[in-house]
């Protein structure tokens, strides 16, 4: 991915940002002084779309909490080959088993759109982890969460076909769940099948096979004639997340 010609700022967090961490998974059982606490003087990375905000291997000095924008998670292997692992919207945090194991990061993390992240300095974010209670279950509870994801997407690798997937991707992209819906395609066709964990060529056989069941792409826009059908398709909600 080509970087933005102008380079990643750093700045403060913005008054209305207190809020918005209020309302994120990992904040929002935090008493307002705690969370001023763990935010005092952490710096705001803004990187632009394209750019590297760290390297698979580097040390994790910093839990990136992402503020606005879009984040990819990439894994890659000795011979340079990489895909998309994971992408990240607002609320979520970076890895942060590397941040509290002092271990390097096993992904890389490149902005898929212009970002604003929170960047809590490690060392003393575990130093405040082992001075309060409710920071400690905030973060394992997050952890805990993060794990459950983690292994149902295992499951829906293993068990659901491509197109299934490809399905349950396109209808976590409206918030609509009944009825017809028309969604804008956010990354590019290679973004999208690594997400998916496919290869580009399987991908067009995906959707091909999606049309079956009501779903039509022009371009990057796709219509789902019903949403239902489609999340029926591929079992989701199956399984309680």
């Amino acid at each position: 991915m080509a970087a933005d010609d102008k380079p990643a700022e750093s700045c403060g967090l913005r008054c209305q940002d207190i809020e918005t961490l209020n309302s994120f998974p990992l904040f929002s059982g935090l008493e307002p002084q705690c969370l001023l606490h763990v935010t005092a003087d952490a710096p705001v990375l803004r990187p632009g779309r394209g750019e590297v905000i760290f390297h698979q291997g580097e040390e994790a000095r910093f839990l990136h909490v992402l503020l606005q924008g879009q984040v990819g998670l990439l894994g890659g292997i000795g011979d340079g080959e990489e895909t998309v692992v994971e992408i990240l919207k607002p609320g979520e945090i970076f890895i942060p088993a590397a941040v509290l194991t002092r271990r390097p990061y096993l992904m890389a993390a490149v902005a898929l759109q212009p970002c604003r992240i929170l960047a809590l300095p490690a060392e003393r974010l575990r130093r405040d982890i082992r001075a309060n209670p409710d920071l400690a279950v905030a973060m394992l509870t997050s952890l805990s969460t993060y794990y459950r994801s983690l292994v149902r997407e295992v499951k829906d690798l293993k068990l659901k076909s491509a197109a299934q997937r490809l399905a349950m991707y396109l209808t976590a992209l409206t918030p609509r769940r009944h009825g017809p819906a028309m969604v804008h395609l956010p990354h590019s066709k290679g973004v999208i099948a690594a997400r998916v964990g496919v290869r580009a060529e399987t991908l067009s056989r995906a959707f091909a096979a999606l049309k079956s069941e009501g779903v039509s792409v022009s371009g990057s826009l796709v219509n789902i004639r019903d949403t239902a059908h489609l999340a029926g398709f591929c079992n989701e909600g199956d399984d309680p997340v």
